[in-house]
């Protein structure tokens, strides 16, 4: 079993483990890639697939070395099982949210940055009371352009509308980042030491949501036609579409959220971690891999 993989990342399916796993598939041993999926077909050379908490065969060495990609709130879950594998160093995404979302007017929102901080200290506990080095990630928005919850959401409502609706000016900025320097950024901090516990990522750009919008639609061949609402008829059309059971989305939040800057800073990741994001590039065809089959795209919802 001289070959078993000494790297695991758990939420192989995720957004940012469709980027990740093909890299660490080519180096030595390979990767572990952790999927509740009952079945993955994914054969490549240098995967081994496993479910949470299958046990490491006996003649196997340690997996010493952790991506964690699923939501940080369920990383608890997999504490008691990453011990058994032999967990020495792990690399975990959170979110800028954390920060954007504490002081939210939306208390969903409030609870989000509040349970990701709970869940980061709880991981910090843990990792120093059992010497295992802990980094943690905390990406602005993660887009693919294909798989995504806003950039490739954006695309399938003009590609269905022939429009998108915007909330006021829709000037709040956005930094999204690349799944793919998402990737970069958990490969360096497995392959470094870095000082500090906690990095902010984000993408090259600065843009305002309207702009976000804009360049997603040339980049995908559709017109970039919007239509802003002034607030409150956004927000009475939000109250009606809730009533009326049309959609359970929080619409006003969403509206609100279009004219909310959600920025950072990530030069502290690009000293330590030689962090370097990709000016936004939102058109099909920026992954790898081909494009995920219905199966694979609920591998990965189940992931992320």
């Amino acid at each position: 079993m001289s070959n078993f993989p000494r790297v695991g990342v758990l939420g192989a399916r995720s957004l940012v483990g469709r980027a990740l796993v093909p890299h660490v598939a080519r180096r030595p041993g390979g990767v572990l890639a952790v999927s509740r999926a009952a079945e993955v077909q994914d054969r490549r050379a240098g995967v081994t697939w496993c479910r949470p908490g299958d046990p490491r065969p006996a003649d196997a060495p340690a997996v010493t070395d952790w991506v964690s990609l699923c939501p940080l709130w369920v990383l608890p879950e997999h504490i008691a099982w990453l011990e058994q594998v032999g967990i020495r160093r792990l690399v975990a995404l959170s979110s800028t949210s954390i920060d954007t979302k504490a002081d939210s007017p939306d208390a969903a929102e409030r609870w989000l940055a509040d349970r990701l901080a709970a869940t980061e200290r709880r991981a910090a506990a843990w990792a120093a009371a059992h010497g295992v080095l802990l980094t943690i990630l905390r990406p602005t928005m993660i887009y693919d352009g294909r798989h995504d919850r806003t950039v490739a959401t954006v695309a399938a409502v003009v590609r269905r509308m022939g429009w998108f609706p915007l909330c006021g000016a829709a000037t709040g900025l956005r930094q999204p980042v690349h799944a793919g320097d998402v990737a970069a950024a958990c490969l360096a901090a497995i392959d470094h030491d870095p000082p500090r516990r906690c990095y902010a990522i984000a993408g090259a750009e600065t843009l305002t949501f309207r702009d976000l919008v804009e360049r997603t639609c040339r980049a995908h061949g559709l017109p970039a036609r919007t239509v802003s609402l002034p607030p409150w008829l956004w927000n009475t059309c939000a109250s009606l579409a809730r009533w009326t059971w049309i959609t359970a989305a929080p619409l006003a939040g969403m509206g609100r959220r279009m004219n909310e800057d959600l920025s950072c800073d990530h030069a502290v990741a690009t000293a330590d971690l030689g962090f370097r994001p990709r000016p936004f590039t939102p058109g099909v065809g920026t992954l790898e891999d081909e494009a995920a089959t219905p199966a694979e795209r609920s591998e990965q919802l189940q992931d992320e």
